[in-house]
């Protein structure tokens, strides 16, 4: 009676799993059934992508010249330049940009943007004449953002904000990164700027320049008491003549302190993208060569700490890949279906349903009861690969699809081996046998080429849940049945 509980208590939370695993679980929100259980993650082959093209900005100048050349700088009608016999051009101003290394320099900057965003699964691809790039990359609800911050120009300046001299830029940049502080209204999102040797030395003349103007109240009011004592001696022991006098230098001090007083408060004007973040001036000089600039409010929400984080990590992005040679603006954003249908797909995993289930058959009517729990085992391990797959975030493509039937079939034969030899080491030899296999998958793993990488993270983890599970689930059941330890 108590095998039979056991039995019977392993194979319903299998069940249970097994439920989850091919259905999900729905909770109600709003007015909707929502599954809150991680969705897969496809690659473009599998999905589709969104390709965009981007093109160098055209800035167009028009000028006005006479007859021998002169250019002409009064505003005229087109009837005007006609009737003088002047020529009017349009000019692209940033012709001079447009060469093979400026475009090649904006191709590998987008790239490590690419890279720096997490996104492995791209192309990119480049017209050496025209300068315009495709880029291909995946749909996600990040893909606009993304999108943006591939093409954005990236100009960082600190300048003054009146003159607006450029006191700092791109070049004296080391390193951006996002950055987290602990506060008691919760957690504030920072981007965090470190500058080079260089630009160390420049901030701390900048901080020291523009510091902010403290009035010492103190010392002003006993300034004004010494200066009262001296004007009423000299106005009892001088003359009438030297009163005068000394009402003038009086008047003249005035006029100095008024002066002193509308002294302005000198400021620096920070802006990324021409964007401008910050208009301060500093209480002291800043000798580290750090910045730290708060991105949104503190906030205990997880999901505005993870937009503030987005955004920061925009910045970031932007910041640490350099600035593009030059402007430009989209020429083209489409979204493009994969060639391979929802239906096909549906029919090559009916395919492995059908094949999978005579299998399991075939474990029941030779094994009987050994061989229906064990096939029970086997769906139970099924459903935990998919769980695993999606939680440990990986990307299925077609050579995914292909490492999970190759993983079945490492498990069935597993599965084959225990019941034959009713050893609960025999999976660990087997193991031994199928090594390579596992260093293979491990090796797979680190590939950038995200079908290899994905095939190999799906074999990885099927190894490793191949052992675990069995080890855990499968021999136990196989114990109770025979009534052993």
């Amino acid at each position: 009676m108590k095998k039979a509980i056991k039995i019977l208590t392993i194979i319903l939370t299998i069940i249970l799993i097994s439920m989850i695993g091919f259905l999900g679980i729905y909770v109600q929100k709003q007015n909707r059934m929502e599954n809150i259980v991680k969705d897969y993650d496809y690659t473009m082959d599998l999905k589709g992508a969104r390709i965009i093209a981007i093109k160098p900005e055209e800035e167009i100048e028009t000028k006005i010249k006479d007859a021998e050349g002169n250019e002409i700088t009064e505003e005229l009608t087109d009837e005007e330049i006609k009737e003088k016999g002047y020529t009017k051009e349009e000019i692209n101003k940033n012709a001079e940009k447009l060469t093979l290394e400026n475009f090649k320099q904006t191709e590998q900057i987008i790239i490590k943007r690419l890279e720096q965003l997490g996104l492995n699964d791209y192309n990119i691809a480049l017209n050496e004449q025209s300068g315009e790039i495709k880029i291909e990359i995946e749909e996600n609800n990040s893909t606009n953002s993304i999108i943006s911050d591939l093409y954005t120009t990236g100009n960082f300046e600190i300048s003054d904000s009146e003159t607006e001299e450029v006191l700092l830029d791109n070049q004296y940049i080391k390193e951006a990164k996002v950055g987290y502080i602990s506060e008691t209204n919760g957690t504030s999102v920072c981007l965090q700027i470190e500058l080079n040797s260089e630009g160390k030395t420049k901030l701390e003349e900048i901080t020291n320049t523009y510091k902010t103007v403290e009035e010492n109240s103190e010392e002003t009011e006993e300034e004004t008491e010494e200066d009262s004592e001296t004007e009423e001696n000299e106005e009892n022991s001088e003359t009438e003549e030297t009163n005068t006098t000394g009402e003038e230098e009086t008047e003249g001090d005035s006029e100095e302190g008024d002066s002193e007083e509308e002294t302005k408060q000198k400021e620096i004007t920070m802006k990324i993208n021409d964007q401008t973040i910050m208009t301060t001036s500093f209480n002291e000089p800043i000798r580290t060569g750090k910045m730290q600039l708060t991105v949104g409010s503190a906030s205990s929400d997880t999901k505005t700490i993870n937009e503030y984080a987005q955004n920061a990590l925009s910045y970031a992005t932007i910041l640490n890949n350099g600035k593009l040679p030059m402007d430009y603006e989209i020429s083209g954003n489409e979204f493009i279906y994969s060639e391979i249908t929802n239906q096909e797909i549906l029919y090559v995993l009916i395919g492995i349903a059908g094949i999978t289930a005579l299998a399991l058959i075939y474990l029941i009517i030779k094994y009987k009861l050994r061989g229906l729990v064990t096939s029970f085992s086997f769906i139970g391990f099924i459903s935990i690969l998919l769980l695993l797959i999606r939680y440990a975030n990986v990307v299925i493509s077609l050579g995914a699809i292909f490492a999970g039937v190759l993983v079945l079939a490492l498990n069935y034969i597993v599965s084959i081996k225990l019941l034959k030899k009713k050893d609960k080491n025999e999976f660990l030899r087997f193991f031994f046998k199928v090594a390579p296999i596992a260093i293979c998958s491990i090796i797979f793993c680190f590939m950038d080429w995200i079908p290899i990488a994905s095939f190999g993270m799906i074999l990885f983890w099927g190894v490793v849940l191949i052992i675990v599970y069995n080890y855990l689930v499968t021999t136990s059941i196989l114990s109770i049945l025979e009534n052993k330890e």
